[in-house]
């Protein structure tokens, strides 16, 4: 499903940074499934503790969306998030199987393993397809309808309360994809906007965490100073 809605880039678009940190996971996690070598247990178990933290993450956004994007828009456009909430209940029915999945690649005899594994790559394929289009009908359809019931105030606290409700591990592991998807000034603006809603210690922890783990030196050091500039 392709939309031809081409989004007001003047107005607040709040999928635009956790859908670059979902499709960066999808673009890492099919090549590592691909090229996974079943016979070595380590790296199996490395790459299925991936996999999971990815869907967990992806779990993670659906419940905030479903929760306060998809309920507010409800009350003011009855309809207006139908078909969001139709792939939505898809995605959960892929989480499980997922699950499933994984579980089976674990538990497999290593002469099984390879099948299994196959068998895993080519469900979570088929998720990852579905989950690109699903978000470009969210940064279009979706995100025309929530222009036009909110304002950019209203958007933007609307992804305050999600943002405030992930615990901090969560939004830390969220971080881990977002960092490393997102541009230089976008990082800027992101982390900016962090530290000033966080405690200095909890950001200063996030930053330890998550941040400095996911970039490249060179990177990190640029937004940090740049961070600095603008506080001082």
């Amino acid at each position: 499903m392709t939309s031809n809605y081409i989004p007001d880039e003047t107005r607040y678009n709040f999928y635009h940074a956790i859908h670059k940190a979902l499709r960066l996971g999808h673009c890492r996690m099919l090549p590592a499934l691909s090229a996974l070598d079943y016979r070595d247990a380590a790296r199996t178990k490395a790459v299925m503790a991936d996999l999971r933290n990815l869907l967990a993450v992806a779990r993670g956004h659906l419940e905030g969306e479903n929760r306060e994007i998809h309920a507010a828009l409800e009350e003011r456009l009855p309809g207006a998030a139908s078909h969001a909430a139709e792939d939505h209940e898809g995605h959960e029915a892929s989480f499980v199987d997922l699950e499933e999945l994984i579980l089976k690649v674990e538990q497999a005899p290593m002469a099984g393993r390879e099948l299994a594994g196959r068998r895993l790559y080519k469900r979570y394929a088929v998720f990852a397809a579905h989950d690109l289009e699903h978000m470009h009908v969210e940064e279009t359809e979706l995100l025309a309808a929530l222009h036009e019931a909110f304002t950019d105030q209203e958007l933007m606290a609307i992804e305050s309360r999600i943002v405030a409700a992930a615990p901090p591990q969560k939004l830390a592991a969220v971080m881990m994809l977002m960092a490393p998807a997102l541009n230089h000034e976008e990082r800027v603006e992101l982390l900016s906007k962090l530290q000033k809603a966080m405690p200095g210690p909890a950001f200063e922890g996030l930053l330890a965490t998550a941040i400095k783990p996911s970039l490249a030196i060179r990177d990190y050091s640029a937004v940090i100073g740049e961070l600095m500039l603008r506080a001082a």
